[in-house]
């Protein structure tokens, strides 16, 4: 008594059946299967069999060698005409005999004058072979069939591509605005650290800013002496500055918050209507570090006047402030 297939057995006979890769032993086992199979499981073979055809690709992504579609065309060319020779008998059915020629007689017989009439020729179409036609539309089927299958596997390809683009342009955009996030943070962290340094400059004690400015900061530390705070006036401007100035003696000390050390700035004083370019109260002014401190000598009396440290080169007013 034959052992009906099991399960995984089933399965498995299904994904060749749909392939057409049984043989007719394994073919009969299946469909006797299919037969007593439940209606569960019968719909799970019919699935796998439908997604087995219907799969585009086949059992695999490889790429087939460049020769296997001439391959696979010579050998249905070679199948076709193996079977039009074996079916050429029966294509030969209802086709006019061809008159086989009779061997020559030895010795010459009496034949009555009425058969030695002149016989007319009869005219014998000729056989058109199938074959040849046949075997080009077939090629010409295989080749729309491999041309057509490149078609899909570029396209598949090039969707591919183009949701990986779109994924890493995603990507770009939002590190690009993390980075420009961070970036305005960072400025804004930066001009906020120099203001509060600023300020602190402004309340420290005697002690406090000998220790930060050095000791020529003392002369201007006297009660009654004027100072103001210079503040940015442009956009490039992210520091600070404080003026100290001293009408006995006609000196100044400027105390530098955040400025560039590489850059040179002049320090100008004009009149409140702003009517003059005004006055050049000292050149060459330098940072020299983040927090640096310089002393300017032969001073006019700055009381009551704008004071504008600005870009030598360009004209640029980076800070203003007004001595009272």
């Amino acid at each position: 008594m034959t052992v009906p297939p099991t399960r995984d057995e089933l399965l498995e006979l299904a994904e060749l059946d749909a392939l057409g890769a049984l043989e007719p032993a394994e073919q009969a086992r299946f469909e006797r299967g299919l037969r007593e199979a439940s209606p569960s499981l019968r719909a799970e073979l019919h699935a796998i069999q439908d997604a087995t055809v219907l799969d585009p690709i086949g059992l695999c992504d490889e790429e087939p060698e460049a020769g296997l579609k001439y391959k696979v065309m010579a050998r249905i060319a070679d199948a076709v005409t193996e079977s039009e020779s074996e079916l050429a008998p029966i294509a030969s059915i209802g086709r006019p005999a061809v008159p086989q020629r009779t061997a020559p007689i030895a010795a010459p017989m009496a034949v009555p004058a009425a058969l030695t009439a002149p016989v007319a020729p009869v005219a014998i179409a000729p056989v058109v072979s199938v074959s040849a036609p046949r075997d080009a539309d077939v090629l010409e089927r295989v080749s729309q069939a491999a041309e057509q299958s490149e078609l899909e596997r570029l396209r598949s390809m090039l969707d591919r591509a183009r949701g990986h683009g779109y994924m890493l342009r995603a990507a770009c955009i939002a590190l690009a605005s993390c980075l420009v996030v961070a970036g305005y943070a960072l400025v804004r962290q930066d001009s906020y650290t120099q203001r509060v340094t600023l300020a602190a400059i402004s309340a420290s004690s005697r002690e406090d800013l000998k220790a930060l400015l050095g000791p020529t900061i003392e002369p201007f530390l006297r009660d009654g002496v004027p100072s103001t705070a210079l503040t940015g006036a442009a956009p490039t401007s992210t520091g600070g500055v404080m003026l100290w100035f001293d009408p006995a003696t006609g000196k100044a000390f400027i105390a530098m918050v955040g400025l560039d050390a590489t850059r040179t700035f002049e320090l100008v004083a004009r009149d409140v209507a702003g009517d003059s370019e005004g006055s050049v109260v000292a050149r060459s002014v330098k940072a020299h570090g983040p927090l640096s401190g310089m002393l300017l000598e032969a001073v006019p009396d700055l009381r009551g006047w704008i004071i504008e440290l600005r870009d030598p080169n360009t004209g640029t007013v980076l800070y203003r402030g007004q001595l009272r």
